[in-house]
């Protein structure tokens, strides 16, 4: 009661419980601890931030294709939460917007050694590996990408650049032709993985990947699938096998250095392909739950497709 006898005014309640109470929600509808939706909300704000203070500091030439390469980094993000395929989104769109393809390819390995574990790690939580289908994926995936990069110095980067968009759009095309497959039938067992196989599929998927920057995801992916591995174990296997890959590919670049003669890098783009794709990897997971993983291969492949297309089709 105030001194004049009336009752003092309502105080709204904190907003925080409220917060609080939808985080937990979601945190217990999608198996994600609520550490990890924090970290998810305030991620993507930080990494906005970064995008920004690079634009500001860019020369004005640069700022369109900067802006322009987040947008395909935020969309290879989710797509690598999603299904799995990083390199697949990333590699096409930056040849689209001029890149060369020897940088476009590097800079993709480079970035999965950094982007890649967060996603693998949000895999691991939801219990989605199987070391059966890791050690031999990794083993053949680490030679594949460390060859990769010598074939790739001996190739023109328009052959490069058509290779890759080729690559993508024929596996795409396998993607959605084979999508209601269901793998082909009842999933292995953890005691049935055929290893020689999975080593193989490594072999060939980190070759592609060392050579041009894409195809772990969908060919690896997929080709594990087909091999009746549970899909929630091959693409969480994959993940963890890919940052290995990945940095075995960068390795390879680095040894071969022939690999970057006459090559035009754009160092503007490192940041913000950095913090575009790692501020989509928990908010994504939150989208495919709600989206459902088949929805989300469809719109996700076909976004690959549609950006590997003009690049096939007239060069680079």
């Amino acid at each position: 009661m105030t001194e004049t006898g009336r009752s003092s005014p309502a105080i709204a309640p904190t907003p925080a419980p409220v917060i609080s109470g939808r985080i937990a929600t979601i945190a217990s509808r999608t198996g994600m601890s609520v550490r990890t939706i924090r970290i998810g909300i305030g991620l993507p704000v930080i990494c906005v931030i970064l995008i920004a203070g690079t634009l500001a500091a860019a020369p004005v030439s640069e700022r369109p294709v900067i802006v322009l390469a987040s947008l395909v980094a935020l969309a290879a993000g989710l797509s690598s939460t999603a299904i799995g395929v990083y390199g697949g989104v990333l590699v096409p769109g930056l040849l689209l917007l001029g890149v060369d393809a020897r940088f476009a390819a590097a800079l993709s390995l480079f970035l999965q050694v950094l982007v890649i574990p967060l996603a693998a790690g949000s895999h691991y939580r939801l219990g989605n590996f199987s070391r059966s289908v890791f050690v031999p994926l990794v083993i053949g995936g680490v030679i594949g990408a460390f060859i990769g990069p010598f074939f790739a110095a001996l190739l023109p980067k328009d052959v490069i650049a058509r290779f890759v968009a080729g690559l993508i759009v024929i596996v795409g095309a396998i993607v959605l032709a084979t999508l209601h497959w269901g793998g082909l039938g009842r999933v292995r067992e953890e005691g049935d993985v055929p290893r020689a196989r999975v080593t193989g599929i490594g072999l060939s998927a980190g070759f592609a990947s060392g050579i041009s920057g894409a195809g772990w995801g969908p060919l690896g992916v997929k080709m594990l699938i087909l091999s009746r591995i549970d899909p929630k174990q091959a693409i969480g296997s994959s993940l963890f096998a890919r940052v290995f890959m990945a940095a075995a590919a960068v390795v390879g670049y680095l040894t071969a250095q022939s690999a970057f003669q006459s090559v035009q890098p754009d160092f503007w783009l490192i940041l913000p392909l950095f913090a575009a794709s790692i501020a989509p990897m928990i908010p994504g997971a939150l989208v495919v739950s709600r989206l459902g993983r088949e929805r989300a291969t469809v719109a996700i492949t076909l976004l690959s497709i549609t950006l590997a297309a003009p690049t096939l089709i007239f060069g680079h």
